[in-house]
């Protein structure tokens, strides 16, 4: 009985800790420099998501804020490839929301230079 009583308890924990999708790849890589601005932003997460928002703070010299338009981006979707606005040398960072698909929102950034 105890032993069933544990699987349970260990199946119904794992299905929590799953429950938000979880973002597993970022182009631009956090904390990389490049020699040339990348061509695209891309975010890759576990399960099919709702991107709700992107923006790409330049946060050396004259910081300024580059919104992305996301107006194509309407469905769910595990990959989203986005092209680089024209960035000129500086350091940079995206900040990205999406819908996960409990509806619940998640977030995260990426800190990335251009040479």
């Amino acid at each position: 009985m105890f032993k069933i009583l544990l699987t349970l308890l260990f199946s119904f924990y794992t299905t929590i800790s799953y429950s938000h999708s979880q973002l597993t790849d970022i182009l631009p890589k956090n904390n990389i420099v490049y020699t040339k601005t990348p061509s695209k932003i891309e975010l890759t997460f576990r399960s099919k998501v709702k991107l709700i928002k992107i923006d790409l703070n330049k946060t050396s010299g004259e910081n300024s804020k580059i919104k992305i338009d996301l107006k194509k981006y309407t469905e769910r979707s595990k990959n989203f490839k986005l092209p680089m606005p024209n960035i000129t040398s500086g350091k940079y960072n995206i900040f990205w929301r999406a819908l996960s698909p409990d509806g619940h929102i998640i977030k995260g950034k990426s800190e990335f230079e251009v040479k």
